[in-house]
């Protein structure tokens, strides 16, 4: 049933009569169709076979088969998706093409809930446009063959979004029975957001700020009821199959950090937030927004506070006449800041990764869109749908150009025929490489030390590495004692490139770094055992510890100082 204020058809049509029917509105079922159709055949011209360099898609997988195969709770990121992945895993074992078309396939239910969710409520040129942006979109359709979980999140996303609508206009009658058990499915749908994502977190401030503004002030109490008592049935279920989990805040203990990885550098200020508000809204917008777009090269790495000034005025202001016209764009308006405000102010901005704003692109550039008509009717009267069309295309078409520039099709051929690792760039496929092979030239027992073990991991058939992130001494003793702890045999030493880019000698050095401060007291402690690579390509080197040389070193410092050698 229809709300009173939501006029779907008295925007974007060349007559603005409401009734008006053209050939979008007659045939909205079989051209969203053929959007969906058009999406997967894109998807698979730019599907990739390899694992991403980010890490993450990998860490999902490693901690789906560590649920599957040894019932490990997967900690620190969002739990659901690796239970999601896991009973892939449960399927088809850790076949990482089969894991990579789950993606796919939610990206094309995420487009489907998309459709129906806006049909009838939203001008269905507006939905349409934007659902065909997206399916020749590549950054969008990345995803569709990453393990990461954008695509599960948007579907959950949609969920929710269609259900909190038919929350919101269903009658109960005035019986609270009715009402609470209503509010049951988006709930539930908020909960989940929130264990796939730490951020979906903001889809429970969603419900009740929209419920509020459309003054269902007993909805709300209802919906954020619901929450709290599904909130603390997943705990009980979880506490009941896995015990008290100690880990479940890490991740967001981190993003309290004013560093991720430092936690020296302690908790950040209100201020720091406010900047951190500034810093994002000008990479998102300005830079990842406007290359989404196809408005600005893939290359760019600036950012414009201009165009990021243009792109919040024509949000709010397509929110404003959202406000006063239709309930599903306000709902979408309303969830667009409040994720994007929860995603700009809780991250820091050495992330800067397109990845975070993805599943709400979509939704966001509705309102941008919406905005931009609407404004155009203001200067340019009956030919706005015009120059709107204008706008659209353009942009459909630098996108397009965009996704073609990134298919290729022989690197395709090469994964599908065997080499998985074609296509990495040198440093990544030295690396990956000697991942690769090194538990099988090892003697039974070695344990390696690596900058990306699930990466590793995930390219030797399942093989442990010891991951070295980051280390908080330059001490010596403290540094090799660790790998002796955690009975590390062997460490590979790669040249990753610190801009992926930029081939120019610039490594993430970490594991240099962890090396040299042993080198400095202990020499000879780390033994050339292998090279994938020369010297001119970006070489990734294996080495073995040699303990009993340390231990040879430290018995001759304590004799020659006639005491304990690490005093």
């Amino acid at each position: 049933m229809k709300n009173k204020t939501d006029k779907p058809n008295a925007q974007l049509v060349p007559n603005d009569n409401p009734n008006y029917l053209g050939f979008f509105e007659k045939h909205a079922d079989v051209i969203a169709s053929l959007i969906i159709i058009v999406t997967m055949l894109m998807g698979m011209f730019l599907f990739n076979m390899r694992v991403d360099e980010g890490g993450d898609d990998s860490t999902y997988i490693t901690r789906a088969i560590d649920l599957f195969y040894n019932g490990t709770y997967p900690t620190y990121q969002g739990p659901l998706y690796p239970i999601f992945l896991a009973m892939f895993v449960g399927l088809f074992g850790a076949n990482l093409l089969y894991l990579k078309f789950t993606s796919l396939a939610l990206m094309l239910v995420s487009q489907f809930l998309f459709y129906r969710m806006l049909k009838g409520h939203v001008n269905i040129r507006l939905v349409l446009g934007v659902m065909g942006l997206m399916s020749i979109n590549s950054w969008f359709l990345f995803f569709g063959s990453m393990t990461y979980s954008e695509a599960l999140f948007m579907v959950v996303e949609y969920a929710f979004l269609a259900l909190l609508l038919r929350f919101e206009n269903k009658d109960d009658n005035g019986k609270a029975t009715r009402g609470i058990l209503g509010s049951l499915s988006p709930a539930a749908l908020a909960v989940v957001a929130f264990l796939i994502r730490t951020v979906g977190l903001g889809f429970s401030i969603v419900g009740v700020a929209y419920l509020c503004i459309r003054k269902k002030y007993a909805k709300a109490l209802m919906f954020l009821g619901s929450v709290i008592v599904l909130s603390l049935v997943w705990t009980g279920i979880r506490t009941v199959v896995w015990g008290d989990i100690k880990s479940d805040n890490k991740q967001l203990e981190s993003l309290m950090q004013v560093h991720p990885y430092d936690e020296s550098q302690g908790l950040e200020t209100i201020s720091g937030y406010a900047g951190r508000l500034v810093d994002n809204s000008n990479l998102y917008l300005s830079k990842h927004m406007m290359r989404m777009l196809g408005f600005r090269k893939a290359q760019d790495r600036g950012t414009n506070p201009l165009v990021t000034i243009i792109l919040y005025s024509l949000f709010f202001f397509g929110a404003y006449k959202a406000w006063k016209k239709n309930r599903c764009l306000l709902l979408l308006a309303i969830t667009s800041f409040v994720m994007l405000g929860l995603t700009f102010v809780v991250l820091q901005s050495l992330w800067d990764q397109a990845r975070l704003i993805i599943p709400y692109f979509a939704i966001f550039l509705m309102i941008v869109l919406y905005g931009i008509f609407c404004l155009l009717k203001i200067v340019a009267g009956k030919k706005a749908h015009l120059v709107f069309m204008l706008v659209v295309i353009l942009s459909g078409l630098m996108t397009f150009a965009q996704s073609v520039e990134k298919m290729d099709f022989h690197v395709l051929r090469e994964n599908f025929s065997g080499d998985i690792l074609y296509g990495y760039t040198p440093d990544w496929y030295n690396y990956l490489s000697i991942c690769k092979e090194v538990y099988a030239q090892l003697p039974e027992g070695s344990y390696v030390a690596c900058r990306k073990p699930n990466m590793a991991r995930i390219y030797s058939g399942g093989h442990k590495f010891y991951g070295i992130y980051n280390f908080n001494t330059e001490d010596a003793d403290e540094l090799v004692d660790d790998l002796r702890n955690h009975k590390v045999t062997h460490v590979i030493l790669a040249s990753l490139r610190r801009d992926p880019l930029v081939p120019n000698g610039q490594v993430i050095n970490t594991i240099h770094r962890y090396m040299n401060f042993i080198n400095q007291k202990y020499p000879k402690t780390f033994i050339p055992y292998g090279m994938c690579g020369d010297e001119n390509s970006e070489p990734a080197y294996l080495f073995a510890v040699d303990y009993d040389y340390v231990d040879a070193m430290r018995q001759g410092m304590a004799d020659n100082n006639g005491g304990d050698a690490n005093e």
